[in-house]
Formats: structure tokens, sequence, C-alpha cells
């Protein structure tokens, strides 16, 4: 059967990792009617996850596209809405592969409609390195975005002194952006910051609810707990590593560190973990910005400035003109 014929209609929000995924599953997406909506199906779900997380793993492509075709066989004829951060690239390699999964996306949904949330490059970097204290070592954060010697440096490795670590200045939130919008049309893309949802967060659901094809939203349960990244007081008790000071690397520190003790520092680590989100950061919440730090917050945003300006224009059009606006600045590649 051809993937092109007799579907339903198809939503798909592709992130970005630490831009409102929790909200959007959690306090959207599963609130949808189930009579009109499937919301990750299995296995279709977990088929497409393994194939965005291996790019050109043929294989996984192909269990993916087979997920598919079963999904679309099976009569199910409600709409079907996937939300998968991991379509955007992988968070802690700047997303290079993007366009990968793209491709895949595309052959796969042709007429999919595209939900992609974008943040403040600074603010998006800082909760990424918070994200990489949960299951990664104690780092410093200029380690973790490669500042040395009073400036942002190309990485040498995935890991460095046994942790994850990126590229700050080589974000692609607006390419991302651009290549979908010109793959799908730009009134199929709808592209949102993630401060507008807390500053205008009416218009925000408003398009949301577009995109899904309902009126309104659905009301989500009112004790949702929020998932607040550690306070920087709790980085720098409960990972000292993160006050050091560490040398720029050289190939002696790069790749993963040997685990020792493995068996007893996974629990731990997960005991820490616990009580720094359940106990110590309920008690006492105390923050402050890490980019501050060397000044990286202001080298970050001077470099994304422009790129930042067109994400917020384009991003002010669809909330209050939709993405329909926009769509004299894309050719489609459908083909």
């Amino acid at each position: 059967m051809s993937e092109q014929q007799n579907h339903p209609e198809e939503i798909i929000h592709i992130g970005l990792h630490k831009t409102g995924t929790r909200f959007l599953q959690g306090e959207v997406f599963q609130q949808l009617d189930s009579n009109e909506f499937s919301v990750n199906p299995e296995p279709l779900w977990s088929k497409l996850r393994a194939a965005v997380r291996g790019p050109g793993d043929r294989a996984a492509a192909e269990a993916a596209r087979e997920a598919v075709n079963n999904w679309r066989n099976s009569g199910d004829n409600r709409k079907l809405v996937l939300s998968e951060p991991h379509i955007s690239g992988d968070m802690y390699s700047c997303h290079f592969d993007y366009y990968q999964n793209l491709q895949l996306i595309k052959q796969l949904f042709p007429d999919a409609v595209i939900l992609f949330f974008v943040r403040n490059q600074a603010d998006w970097l800082h909760s990424a390195y918070r994200q990489q204290l949960v299951k990664g070592p104690g780092i410093p954060i200029n380690v973790f975005l490669n500042h040395y010697e009073g400036e942002f440096k190309p990485r040498l490795n995935r890991r460095v002194f046994g942790a994850r670590n990126l590229e700050a200045l080589n974000l692609r939130f607006l390419e991302i952006y651009r290549q979908y919008a010109a793959a799908y049309g730009a009134s199929r893309v709808y592209l949102f910051r993630q401060e507008d949802l807390k500053n205008s967060s009416e218009l925000v659901k408003k398009r949301i609810a577009e995109a899904l094809g309902i009126s309104s939203l659905p009301f989500p349960p009112k004790d949702k707990t929020k998932n607040r990244s550690y306070s920087a007081l709790a980085i720098s008790l409960f990972f000292p590593r993160s006050n050091k000071d560490f040398p720029k690397p050289t190939e002696k520190d790069i790749g993963p560190k040997q685990k020792r003790f493995k068996k007893i520092s996974k629990p731990l680590k997960q005991f820490r973990h616990n009580f720094i989100q359940y106990v110590f950061d309920k008690i006492m919440y105390w923050d402050w910005d890490l980019l501050a730090r060397g000044k990286m917050r202001e080298k970050i945003d001077a470099h994304y400035a422009e790129e930042n300006n067109e994400l917020k224009r384009i991003s002010r059009i669809i909330l209050e003109q939709g993405p329909e606006a926009l769509e004299s600045d894309y050719n489609s590649n459908s083909n």
C-alpha cells in the first residue's frame, strides 16, 4: 500500500528538547479525546523513535516504515499525533543529523502538520547543561560549552573529561525551521518560542488547537507537578567537580570514562537526583545564571542576535496571522 494514500490527518511535534515537551505531551496531547486522536501509538512510536535516534540505520528506518504502514492498514481512522523531540536531531551534537530525520519523516508522513518549538539559545544551552548533569558526571558549564581561554572552541569529541559537551555557537534552530517549511510548505509548519508559552500562552494554545483541528485545547489536571531543572545551588553543592577549573582538553581527555563500581554508583546517582528534585530544591530553590561566568551569555546572545530576531518575527506572524501568512516565503519540495 502506498504511504500517501487513504491516511488520516497527522500532526508531528518534532522538538526541540528542553522547550516544553513535558507540557505538550502531558498537558496537551495526553488530554486529547482518545476517540478522535491516537497519541504516540505503539509500536509505531517506538519504531519511529529508534529510527530518528539512529539516522542512517536502514534496518531501523525500514522497521519504522513497516510500523507506519501497519498502523494505516489497521483501520484506525483517528488523527495521529506523534511527539518525539529526537526528530529534530541529537541535542548534544547541535542537531547535526536533523536533515536525515527530516527526509525520513517527509517520506513517512508527506502531508503532516509540523509543530516545532524553539527557545532563546543561551537559555536552551543553560537548560541542556543541567540536563547533562542528571545522568552524566559533574563538569563546569564552560567545559560543557567548550569555553576556554575566553573563547568558545570547537569540541574535540562527543565526550570530554567523561562528560557530554557541545559547541555553543553551532545551533541550528532557524535552519531546521526553514528546511521543514521548504519541505512541507510554511502553512503546515507551526514555529513557536518557549518564551511565548509564558508571555502569549493563549495565542500559542489557540494555534496548537488549530494545528490539531479542534476549537480549543482540553483543560489539563490541576495537580500537575512542574519539572524544574536543578538549582544552581544544588549543582554547586552536589556536583563539586562543577566548581573546579578544567584545562582545555587534549586527546587524552576525550571519550567516556571507565565506569568503576557501576552497581553502586548508579543507585547513588538516582538517590542524588531524587533528593535534589524532590527534597532539596523543594525546600530551598536558590538559582543564578551559570552563564554569567566568563560573560558566556553575552557572547551567545550576540552571536545569535540576528537569528533570534528572525525567529521572533516568524513566530509572531504565526501567532497573530497563522502559518499560511508565511507561505509565499517558502517553496514546497513535496513530490
